[in-house]
């Protein structure tokens, strides 16, 4: 049997640990911040509040919207120009798995629990996973172009994909886990957006939320979930890179192409105290209140709410929990952190990311969650979520028969009676560990075999480069021979015409001198017969004569 142990409460524990465990409590219980980026080869978490580095994980260069937290024990990150995923452990600095996939990464994010992670591509199409298996659950064209950013509903009801297509599509998540359904089809889908989405943000509610989508076009636009209408279209001075909310869905932060961050009362936009330009139709011949942003004061001459201090565009935006400080990063590898209310900016943290930053990350500090036991100390031995390496290829024809789950932990005591639960255990990790290291040896098969294979193609590329070689070889003395010979005949050639032009020569001086000599003749006859015409002129002339 198992005894009963008293749960104490956090304050109890921190007023009974020791100095050096209530400053890694209140640690532990602090926010943190999850910096990325595409230049620099790591991930930087820093404490919120005091701007201290906590820990850095290595080997990762992420994508924009490339990284999400996998329950509370792991996240994951897509690689920039690079076919591949890698997955963490908070209590690791480098990827516990590296996994491969068919095309280049893009945008990732993962369901509520951690159940499953979905990835866009920059071909349009959507992966999906599941965290316990690895298992490939399902692949299909969600966009024509590019997918940038897609997030999941606060009830894992919809997977919500945008793409450099304008449109946003919303995806039933019962349809996609379900086999039977061969042809998935969006349950919703919105194309007002005139340019490429950057950023989504869904509500609390659910399927029953509003959802807020920023684009290049210089736009936000507020959706009803339910009716599938555009409630609201703000306008801004640039194009818009990322979008936040508070937790009250009353405060919208935008962060611009042109470094400033825009401070939307929600309130206020409803009332009025924007600009309204006009009143236009969506695709459902839906009116939609058209706000302005563009001038530096609203209708009623106040300066609008705006955070200055980035030199280039703004890539990622996040809230702490209560709301009072804003986080953002930029292209110029800058994050600040923001006080909500004055808009003055508290910390900075600069001169340690390497290039721009391509998304943040604000969360309660995971490197090791809140797991006291009854003297109010921290527990390392805890137990961790199933979690396998994820599928490159759909593997749908294998039926899973069973699904890793977590054990639940069991608080006991020094007593001798819980030794056969332990025994239990120990015999449950062996024939997992089994069961493990025999697909490990499939697996290392099944892979020296691919590096025979390989290794015999290489071979037989090898013989043809070789054989190719000598092919050129022989065609290029080939082709010296023919110049030689090329050069010979145009040599006699050149002979062939001075001779043929010499003897053309000595033929027209021949004809000359033919042409001289026939025409001599003539002149005489021409004389002679002259001379005979003027004698028999004057016989004629003395016969007429009288005797």
């Amino acid at each position: 049997k198992v005894k009963k142990v008293k749960h104490i409460k956090l304050s109890n524990a921190l007023d009974q640990a020791p100095e050096k465990d209530n400053k890694q409590i209140s640690n532990i219980t602090s926010e943190v911040i999850a910096i990325t980026s595409k230049e620099d080869n790591s991930i930087f978490i820093y404490d919120l509040r005091n701007g201290v580095l906590l820990a850095t994980f290595n080997s990762s260069s992420s994508e924009p919207n490339g990284f999400c937290v996998v329950g509370n024990e792991y996240f994951a990150t897509s690689q920039s120009q690079k076919p591949m995923i890698h997955l963490y452990s908070w209590k690791k600095d480098q990827p516990i798995y590296k996994t491969p996939l068919q095309e280049k990464s893009g945008p990732i994010c993962s369901s509520s629990d951690g159940s499953y992670v979905a990835m866009g591509t920059p071909s349009g199409v959507v992966y999906l996973w599941e965290v316990a298996t690895g298992t490939l659950l399902r692949m299909w064209e969600a966009h024509y172009n590019k997918i940038s950013c897609l997030t999941f509903t606060k009830d894992d009801f919809y997977l919500i994909t945008a793409g450099d297509d304008g449109i946003i599509n919303c995806w039933s998540f019962d349809h996609i886990l379900d086999r039977e359904v061969s042809l998935i089809r969006a349950k919703n889908s919105f194309s007002d957006h005139s340019l490429g989405i950057t950023s989504l943000y869904s509500g609390f509610g659910g399927s029953n939320s509003r959802l807020f989508s920023a684009s290049l076009d210089r736009t936000v636009k507020i959706w009803d979930m339910v009716t599938g209408a555009c409630i609201n279209s703000i306008i801004f001075p640039t194009f818009l890179t990322s979008i936040v909310l508070d937790s009250t869905e009353t405060t919208l932060y935008v962060g611009g192409g042109n470094g400033i961050i825009y401070q939307i009362d929600l309130i206020q936009l409803n009332s009025g105290s924007l600009l309204n330009n006009s009143i236009a139709n969506n695709s459902n011949n839906n009116s939609i209140n058209e706000k302005s942003f563009t001038s530096e004061i609203d209708n009623n001459n106040n300066k609008r709410k705006t955070f200055t201090g980035h030199t280039k565009a703004i890539s990622s935006l996040s809230l702490s929990i209560d709301g009072s400080l804003l986080i953002s990063g930029s292209i110029d590898g800058v994050c600040n952190i923001w006080d909500t209310f004055s808009r003055q900016t508290v910390r900075s943290i600069a001169n340690t990311i390497k290039g721009g930053i391509s998304s943040l990350f604000v969360m309660m500090n995971p490197i090791d969650q809140l797991n006291f036991n009854a003297n109010g100390i921290v527990d390392n031995k805890k137990l961790m979520d199933p979690l396998q390496p994820f599928e490159k290829y759909s593997a749908n024809t294998i039926e899973r028969t069973s699904v890793p789950m977590k054990l639940k932990d069991i608080q006991v005591d020094n007593h001798l009676d819980y030794l056969p639960t332990v025994s239990n255990l120990q015999i449950r990790i062996e024939s997992t560990q089994s069961t493990n290291d025999e697909i490990i040896n499939i697996t290392n098969q099944e892979t020296n075999s691919k590096i025979n294979e390989l290794n015999n193609t290489i071979q037989d590329y090898e013989k043809q480069v070789a054989q190719l070689k000598k092919n050129i070889e022989a065609l290029t003395k080939n082709n010296e021979n023919l110049k030689l010979t090329n050069e010979k005949l145009t040599n006699q050639f050149i002979q062939f015409k001075q001779q043929q032009e010499s003897i053309t020569n000595k033929n027209k001086n021949k004809k000359q001198q033919q042409q001289q000599q026939q025409q001599q003749p003539k002149k005489e006859i021409l004389e002679d017969e002259d001379d005979l015409e003027i004698i028999e002129d004057q016989a004629e002339i003395k016969r007429k004569e009288p005797k």
